[in-house]
């Protein structure tokens, strides 16, 4: 496997494959540390296949389950926030978190600051406002308008993957 096809692998699948662990282990750093061993396996093995995607989500899938049996943990399926989920939705769940924060992260700076500190930590305009230095009438136009961009690209992806 070139550099190249690994920095591919790496900048393609690596967020999706980490909120996908997440389902599965519950915790971020573990989550990381898992699809890192997997990537570095493939890596090193230089694994390619037909099917690189289902190879990948395989393999952390299996790793994960390696993980939580050894720490006695017999009921390993995927979580969401309240109930179990199927593989399948786990995947798609986190191909489709990657694709949002992926647009997260391309807002502008200031913009996507404001926007996590009210959905993401749950706090009132007048906080942020508060915290920041700013109005709370900046506020609301910095998350209307990233709302907006990220409307937008869900649009988009919308209609690359579906046509519509």
């Amino acid at each position: 496997m070139t550099p190249s096809q690994i920095s591919d692998i790496y900048k393609r699948y690596y967020r999706p494959l980490c909120l996908y662990a997440l389902h599965y282990m519950g915790d971020v750093d573990e989550s990381e540390d898992v699809v890192q061993e997997c990537l570095t396996s493939v890596w090193q093995n230089g694994t390619v296949v037909s099917n690189g995607k289902s190879y990948l989500y395989t393999t952390v899938r299996n790793r994960c389950i390696d993980r939580l049996r050894s720490k006695g943990r017999i009921d390993v399926v995927p979580m969401d926030d309240v109930s179990e989920i199927s593989d399948e939705e786990a995947q798609a769940r986190s191909e489709r978190e990657a694709l949002l924060w992926t647009a997260v992260d391309s807002l502008p700076a200031k913009r996507r600051k404001i926007l996590l500190m009210s959905k993401r930590d749950g706090l009132k305009y007048e906080e942020i406002a508060l915290r920041l230095g700013i109005s709370e009438n900046t506020v609301r136009n910095q998350i209307s308008r990233a709302l907006e961009t990220l409307r937008a690209k869900a649009s988009d992806i919308l209609y690359f993957f579906f046509g519509f």
